[in-house]
């Protein structure tokens, strides 16, 4: 299942947080996980969870997108902090479907293949849309910094309330708090017609 993911994709660090337990794991992401958890691969670009960050992201996830049926389980992040999660609302139990959320767009995405094939295939023949590996390289050539393990680059105004989609409204930050202001501001703002002015929105701490 990981056969090309392993030629061509490379480790460049390993969280050192790492638990070599996958206890309690879903079976569909038993393998992965014991293979990669907690790896980086080209400097942030792309990114598998370990076991207590998937926990964190997959409640940070469904708290965000509710109207996705759980179990929403992530499975890895890209450097834009925008979550690839298994969603069996397609294939089946044992090789469910993946959906990428999007923290700056507000939009859940379905990626058009099951979770056998992610690795081996959406990230080859779906590469740019998955991972947009060019606005990294920008993000990178304007001086941006590479995110740590439990970093993202995230949108400083999200794009769903008029921010621009451009290097200039990235910042660096940790992705836990990343997610959850975006995800109240998509809870806040899901229902709202387009062009809306938005003002006074709280956020909790």
């Amino acid at each position: 299942m990981f056969e090309n993911f392993a030629k061509s994709y490379t480790p460049s660090s390993r969280n050192s947080s790492l638990s070599a337990s996958t206890e309690g794991v879903s079976p569909v992401l038993k393998e992965l996980f014991e293979a990669y958890g907690g790896a980086t691969f080209e400097d942030g670009l792309y990114r598998i969870h370990d076991v207590v960050s998937s926990r964190e992201a997959s409640e940070a996830a469904a708290y965000a997108f509710p109207a996705l049926k759980a179990p929403l389980l992530c499975f890895a992040f890209d450097w834009l902090g925008r979550q690839f999660a298994l969603d069996f609302q397609r294939g089946t139990v044992e090789d469910p479907g993946v959906v990428l959320l999007e923290p700056g767009t507000g939009e859940a995405l379905e990626v058009p293949v099951t979770f056998s094939d992610f690795h081996d295939c959406a990230l080859f023949r779906y590469r740019d849309s998955c991972l947009l590996p060019d606005f990294f390289g920008d993000w990178r050539r304007a001086g941006g910094q590479v995110p740590e393990f439990n970093q993202c680059i995230g949108y400083k105004t999200p794009l769903f309330l008029g921010g621009s989609d451009d290097e200039f409204n990235l910042e660096l930050t940790d992705i836990g708090v990343y997610w959850s202001i975006s995800g109240q501001l998509i809870v806040a703002t899901r229902d709202l017609p387009d062009g809306t002015t938005v003002t006074g929105l709280g956020i909790a701490n």
